[in-house]
């Protein structure tokens, strides 16, 4: 009998310990994954840092004058009605929908002009300083990434998805912000002809669901080379390059805002030539 017993008691310490053995093995392969996941994560994060603050106040205090010399430019590209506008608000108020990605060329340079535009209706806070792919067309173009930051306004609401980083990826780039179930239905509705020059491209702007832009609004080799000091201090240069096409853009972008807002303030949306833009936007 206590034989026995003395060998059951082994018996259970041996179970024991291979219980004790098989749970350290098991700790060990989870250790290894979440630190396999965790560098993962790190090499996947996004190159943005914050934009520096003299090119924010530059592209966020253009002055009315250097708006206004620029006026109307027939040859940028206008938001297209769409034919059956439903609402989008956000906390009551209409909104504006920006969906792109950081390594986008085209997305680097339209977020010059939505940010100039934007300011005229509201605040940024924290704009992150990014550049677009360095192996795609027009690489490394200078610009801001609507990551982290955030927009207040009482007159529209802002949201800004950036879809994907600059780090490439299995031919791609990797995943930045993965969009709603809802904005991905916008996005599938009215990113395609006749709405926008291409289906499926970036950067995408819904203006409530009243209105939508696709594409730049400008060609980003204007802004090929040029650091963001140097972008940024063209707008006050209304004779540059860069400069016409990015005021030019944000005074449609205005134009636009003003037609989904209500037409407030009206400092901005009764100006002759944002009216003139209005107007033309069908």
């Amino acid at each position: 009998m206590a034989q026995r017993n003395k060998k059951a008691s082994s018996g259970q310490r041996g179970q024991i310990i291979t219980l004790i053995s098989v749970v350290v093995v098991l700790l060990v392969v989870a250790t290894l994954i979440l630190i396999k996941i965790n560098k993962s994560s790190s090499s996947a994060a996004p190159t943005n840092t914050a934009a520096p603050s003299d090119v924010v106040a530059a592209v966020t205090g253009i002055s009315s004058n250097d708006f206004s010399t620029i006026g109307y430019n027939t040859a940028l590209p206008k938001p297209s009605a769409i034919k059956e506008p439903s609402s989008l608000t956000k906390g009551g108020l209409p909104e504006l929908l920006y969906m792109g990605a950081d390594y986008c060329p085209y997305c680097a340079a339209q977020r010059w002009a939505i940010v100039a535009a934007l300011s005229r209706f509201g605040t940024f806070q924290n704009l992150g300083a990014t550049s677009s792919g360095a192996n795609d067309v027009y690489p490394n173009t200078q610009t801001f990434s609507f990551y982290g930051s955030s927009y207040s306004s009482k007159y529209l609401s802002f949201v800004g998805v950036e879809m994907q980083t600059n780090i490439p990826s299995n031919g791609s780039y990797t995943t930045l912000q993965n969009p709603t179930t809802a904005q991905n239905t916008l996005l599938t509705a009215w990113d395609k002809p006749p709405y926008t020059p291409t289906a499926d491209g970036i950067p995408f702007l819904d203006f409530a669901n009243k209105y939508v832009l696709g594409g730049a609004s400008y060609n980003p080799g204007l802004l090929q080379g040029l650091s963001l000091q140097t972008i940024a201090g063209s707008l006050s240069n209304t004779s540059s390059a860069p400069g016409k096409a990015i005021l030019g853009t944000a005074n449609i972008l205005t134009a636009s805002i003003c037609k989904i807002d209500n037409n407030q303030p009206s400092s901005v949306c009764s100006l002759s030539y944002i009216q003139q833009i209005e107007n033309a936007i069908k």
